[in-house]
């Protein structure tokens, strides 16, 4: 199937061809999703990549086998760092409506909507240079977070203002978690920032080109930020800025902790992000109550990583709470 690597705003990455280890019917679509709409057919070859019966894909069909491609592609990462299957939270007896991925909607959005199954990547104007939030890596693993995240831990969708930037945060990690399963993105995070992890890069930037700027390659958050914890604040994404803040700080430690192993940068970065996610989702397991503050939560991450935790809960205590 025939992607972008990380969306038309890295002109010098652009597309890639990957395959999935998954059965796809025409749509593209499978049991657990469905780009609304859309009858996209395979190749002779059963492929997703160039075109079927000798007439080449559409601008739109592409856009349809790029969304369903990452979406699944995300799905994929999750169960492998859960180690078992993803279930909507709609299904039972693991069987019930796939998740339905709409983006031909004239609107800004990027959302996931519970009661209509359904994630929405909008497209928005001016004409003739629409901006397409479908091809968006970050934006389409972001709300497939927020699908996987209310399958397994709903009360991060809901609950106080913190737990929601909890929340967003998980999602958020899934646009990181995306770069970190890519090798070859990997290789571009080092040549971006020289091995220098503190720099940003393709891996800290979120949204690069999406949202109100009318700079184009402004980002919509960076995992690089000043955000300071504050008890009173109103904003679900400061609260997530914050963890994701300090999160990406302990990726940074594992990656100079590893220093040794790797022959190369961008091979010690792929490994690194293995037990950076591994221990990150695991995190998040433990932390069911609908009330959890980002306190106890960064008390559960030192808990985790153990030493490189606590390297971490200095620097959350030092720069984000005070």
């Amino acid at each position: 199937m025939t992607i972008w690597k990380q969306g038309p705003f890295y002109p010098d990455l652009g597309k890639n061809v990957v395959e999935l280890p998954n059965e796809v019917h025409p749509g593209p679509s499978d049991a657990m999703i469905k780009i609304d709409g859309f009858n996209v057919q395979p190749d002779e070859n059963g492929d997703f990549i160039h075109g079927s019966n000798g007439v080449a894909y559409a601008e739109d069909e592409l856009d349809a086998i790029n969304t369903y491609a990452i979406v699944r592609m995300v799905i994929n990462l999750y169960e492998d760092l859960l180690g078992k299957p993803i279930q909507w939270s709609w299904w039972e007896n693991g069987k019930g409506d796939p998740l339905l991925i709409k983006i031909r909607n004239n609107d800004i959005n990027a959302r996931f909507i519970k009661e209509y199954k359904c994630i929405e990547l909008d497209y928005y104007g001016p004409y003739k240079n629409w901006t397409y939030n479908c091809r968006s890596a970050d934006l389409i693993a972001h709300e497939t977070g927020h699908a996987i995240l209310d399958s397994i831990l709903p009360q991060f969708n809901n609950g106080s203002t913190e737990t929601r930037g909890i929340g967003e945060a998980f999602c958020d990690l899934s646009a990181m978690f995306w770069v970190l399963s890519q090798k070859d993105l990997c290789e571009h995070v080092i040549k971006e920032n020289g091995g220098d992890l503190t720099k940003e890069s393709i891996l800290t930037l979120f949204g690069v080109g999406y949202g109100y700027s009318q700079n184009k390659y402004k980002e919509l958050r960076s995992a690089i930020n000043c955000k300071k914890y504050s008890i009173n604040s109103k904003v679900s994404y400061d609260y997530c800025q914050v963890l994701v803040c300090v999160l990406y700080q302990l990726l940074v430690l594992l990656f100079t902790d590893n220093l040794s192993e790797f022959i190369n940068n961008s091979d010690r970065l792929y490994q690194s992000g293995k037990e950076w996610m591994r221990n990150i989702v695991a995190v998040f397991l433990k932390n069911s109550n609908s009330n959890v503050t980002l306190p106890i939560f960064i008390k559960n991450v030192v808990k985790e990583f153990q030493g490189g935790g606590r390297e971490i809960e200095k620097h959350f205590s030092r720069n984000k709470f005070y």
